[in-house]
């Protein structure tokens, strides 16, 4: 029996790979458009820097892959990659503000695995480090919403909602500081098991009335214009004021940038990361196949204070590769092909088998891509595997190409063939 790749992770065979590819390039083309630069942190960190109360939080912290290395240090595998970049910004004090970076790399928590939700996956991070103003806010979206729209998705959502908004909630539900966290894990599985199941767990933590409160105050959603008029049923709260104000200077900020019609407020939005202190955002595509958020992220001006450094305004967003592939590829949104290779070279007989690598490598300096034969196959074995891969382009060599100079090329789909040289093939194949 076949040994299986552990439960929650999955291979990826080329024609995947390929598609895989061109989603992660297009967001990284994005985060530049945008002025982010790259960055890169280990794929484990201390046990120390993941588990730190205040930073994931409790639920995030059991999920995590912990071990001991060979001198019994504690570690644990990065479940996102915001809290390895508060890492690297304590340790570097002296980057130029605002630092914006973005992060591209696999993550892993130990969830159990359900459509769209693996154990080992890929995030796509952009971050600005320094800065207390909406702006980043606001760009962090238009960025989020530039990326889908080039990714070809008309239909899709950006809810918004803020901590303090949360915390206002808490505060005139007389929820005290040591149960808030509490309480927004299970505000943060409305998603998934609904506002029933919600209360009857709020009420096995908190008392009946208590929980009323909360659900009542949080239950509303709609668009900004009918949702930022007034609190929502939480006058009482001056920190809660804070959150309406920064939504109302947030949404004006994102008219701005064009991106006013894709938003929306929920005010039941938690996200379940502890690290979150102000504005936060989850963004739903409209689909058939329901994987949840594919992206969010918001505002966390205490995490990189929580590690050793001096106070520092920062907010970021993530965008999921997994479930943003999920429903492309179910709605028949790749276009791309089953293989890189554009042109394989073909030895019509093994005369002229040195020749063909010598012409597959002129014409590698020249092209994208290139293959030839490995296998010692005759042509007509050549060309099944030429069909099989896909290749789109066939050029034979023999000994009367070499002698004229002149090689033929087929286009595999229409079966149309021409006789070119290296200069004019490099015409109609090079990469300009």
């Amino acid at each position: 029996m076949a040994i299986q790749p552990p439960r929650g992770t999955r291979d990826f065979m080329p024609a995947v790979m390929i598609r895989r590819e061109y989603l992660i390039e297009m967001i990284r083309a994005v985060f530049r458009d945008y002025g982010f630069q790259p960055m890169e942190t280990p794929a484990f960190e201390s046990w120390e820097l993941l588990s730190k109360k205040g930073g994931g939080g409790e639920a995030v912290k059991d999920e995590i892959y912990y071990f001991k290395d060979k001198a019994y240090r504690e570690m644990g595998l990065r479940f996102d990659l915001t809290v390895p970049l508060a890492r690297v910004v304590v340790a570097n004090p002296q980057f130029p503000k605002p630092f914006k970076c973005y992060q591209i790399g696999k993550v892993w928590r130990y969830d159990r695995p359900q459509a769209g939700r693996f154990r080992e996956f890929w995030q796509t991070d952009a971050d600005i480090v320094g800065s207390q103003s909406m702006d980043c806010e606001a760009e962090c979206l238009a960025l989020a919403v530039n990326v889908l729209s080039q990714l070809g998705f008309r239909k899709f959502k950006v809810r918004l909602n803020d901590r303090k908004i949360l915390n206002g909630v808490m505060e005139v539900a007389g929820i005290g500081k040591k149960m808030e966290a509490d309480v927004f894990r299970v505000l943060d599985k409305l998603e998934k098991i609904g506002p029933g199941e919600v209360k009857k767990e709020l009420g096995r933590i908190i008392p009946p009335r208590k929980a009323r409160t909360i659900m009542d105050a949080i239950g509303k959603s709609g668009s900004p214009s009918s949702m930022l008029r007034d609190s929502p049923g939480i006058e009482s709260s001056t920190v809660a004021d804070e959150g309406m104000n920064e939504l109302r200077d947030l949404v004006g900020k994102c008219k701005t940038y064009g991106i006013g019609k894709y938003l929306e407020i929920d005010f039941s939005m938690v996200r379940g990361l502890e690290y979150y202190t102000g504005p936060i955002f989850e963004i739903f595509i409209e689909s058939e196949r329901n994987v949840g958020s594919v992206g969010g992220g918001g505002r966390y001006d205490n995490l990189v204070e929580l590690y050793g450094g001096k106070w520092t305004p920062a907010v970021g967003i993530s965008l999921g590769i997994e479930r943003i592939y999920d429903i492309m590829e179910s709605e028949g949104m790749f276009d791309q092909p089953k293989t890189r290779t554009e042109v394989f070279v073909v030895a019509v007989d093994d005369s002229v088998r040195k020749d063909a690598i010598m012409v597959a490598q002129e014409l590698r300096a020249k092209f994208a891509n290139v293959e030839t034969d490995l296998m010692g196959r005759d042509m007509k074995k050549q060309l099944a595997y030429v069909n099989a891969q896909g290749i789109p382009f066939a050029v034979f060599v023999g000994p009367a190409e070499l002698k004229k100079g002149r090689f033929t090329v087929r286009d595999m789909k229409s079966g149309k063939e021409a006789g070119l040289g290296l200069v004019q093939m490099a015409k109609r194949f090079g990469k300009g």
